[in-house]
């Protein structure tokens, strides 16, 4: 569990949504993350670490971030 996972709504989304910046690399692959691992950890054999780039797990919870974090 890393610092993050304690938090409700994760610490990246309420910077982005909060100071209306853009996300860096590292908060949406950080949300990203979390999102798999609160939502599709039990479909898929793979750690986030593991999952190849082109895993529809990984896409899916990357684009959810970039939505999330994007507001678009």
């Amino acid at each position: 569990m890393d610092n993050n996972d304690h938090f409700i709504v994760p610490e990246e989304l309420v910077t982005c949504v909060s100071t209306g910046a853009s996300p860096s690399d590292g908060q949406l692959t950080a949300l990203a993350a979390r999102i798999w691992r609160d939502v599709a950890a039990h479909r898929s054999a793979f750690s986030w670490g593991e999952l190849p780039a082109e895993a529809c797990e990984r896409i899916f919870a990357l684009r959810s971030a970039a939505l999330a974090l994007n507001g678009t």
